[in-house]
């Protein structure tokens, strides 16, 4: 597993990791198992803050899904996928609200 450092602080954000294991979402045409490992391409990151810290969420493909041969970063996704990445975003900045905190924010002009 890779960890988020608090000691890493980024630059312009000035925020240091969460101290939990790095996210991914990977957004292929078939399910997969929460927390099941596969060989992914990565098409890019999302910079959410939450409580202060810095939270990466990956966005991958499974190299054996059918459209991976056609998505090598965000913008094809967005090509292939209308949507999708703000769709990602939105979930991730609203699904903590429930427990009655805040909504996150995103860096890098939500990027």
């Amino acid at each position: 597993q890779t960890w988020e450092d608090p000691n890493a602080i980024w630059g312009e954000l000035g925020l240091g990791g969460d101290k939990d294991p790095l996210d991914l979402v990977e957004v292929g045409s078939g399910a997969m198992v929460t927390g099941g490992l596969a060989r992914v391409r990565p098409l890019g990151v999302l910079a959410m803050i939450d409580d202060g810290e810095l939270d990466w969420k990956v966005i991958g493909i499974s190299v054996e899904d059918p459209m991976a041969g056609e998505i090598r970063g965000l913008r094809d996704l967005e090509e292939r996928v209308p949507g999708v990445v703000s769709g990602i975003r939105e979930w991730f900045r609203w699904y903590k609200t429930p427990d009655g905190k805040p909504v996150n924010q995103f860096g890098y002009k939500e990027e």
